[in-house]
């Protein structure tokens, strides 16, 4: 019996090669779609009007604060500005600070009294730049300047000893002298800070007070033994000149 005769029906595909298109032709080809509608919409785009774009200028952040809880700012002077007077170690000084400056910026950046604060980690987490503020330890990192403008005391390590001879020492900082309560250096000055916080209240501090003192120092030489020493001997030494 003799093939039938195949008639193409709807929905299949007539017999014959498939048709061979190389991925170079594809290419050629997408591209130049790509080129006639972009020619299409850039003379699409050159037809229309132009039209007006409005510019919105920036607003001060410091505007966008509701009016009753925004600071009052002098004439001429941005609103953040402030002139407070700081007691520090029983000394006055006026100084002009922005309302977000942190005590170690200001006494470091200001006022020059870098050496008496230092800054470790600078978000709180280390003590290394405390500071006693109405006896009570404190980080300088993160309290605020324009916060101390209104008759605090401050003191920090720089206003402990009474001249520059070991002599002259506080007997805080002659017990970590002694003791060894050190290594590198960077913690000292808070750990000391935070001892002179603790003593000026407690002379007979257990080792849970010290541990709850120093709680937010940090030493990352891990001197904590000769540390909690030197905190032990300075309560002796300052029992004996009380």
């Amino acid at each position: 019996m003799a093939d039938e005769e195949k008639v193409p029906t709807e929905g299949s595909e007539a017999e014959g090669p498939p048709m061979k298109i190389s991925r170079r032709d594809f290419l050629v080809g997408a591209g130049a779609g790509v080129v006639v509608t972009g020619a299409a919409a850039a003379v699409i785009v050159g037809l229309q009007e132009p039209q007006t774009v409005e510019v919105i200028k920036e607003v001060p952040v410091e505007v966008q604060v509701p009016a009753t809880e925004a600071p009052v700012a002098l004439p001429g002077v941005p609103a953040t500005i402030r002139t407070v007077s700081l007691n520090i170690d029983g000394v006055s000084h006026d100084v002009t600070v922005d309302v977000r400056e942190s005590l170690w910026d200001t006494m470091t950046k200001r006022l020059g009294q870098g050496s008496s604060i230092n800054l470790g980690c600078d978000r709180a987490q280390c003590g290394a730049c405390a500071v006693v503020v109405d006896g009570r330890a404190v980080n300088g990192c993160t309290i605020l300047t324009a916060r101390l403008g209104r008759g605090q005391q401050i003191v920090t390590v720089g206003g402990l000893a009474t001249g520059v001879l070991e002599s002259d020492l506080h007997p805080i900082q002659q017990a970590f002298w002694d003791e060894g309560g050190w290594q590198c250096g960077i913690c000292t000055r808070g750990f000391i800070m935070s001892t002179y916080g603790l003593l000026s209240q407690n002379l007979n501090p257990t080792e849970a007070d010290v541990r709850e003192a120093l709680a937010g120092n940090i030493c990352r030489c891990s001197e904590y033994p000769k540390i909690f020493n030197s905190v032990f001997k300075a309560a002796e030494l300052m029992r004996a000149a009380a």
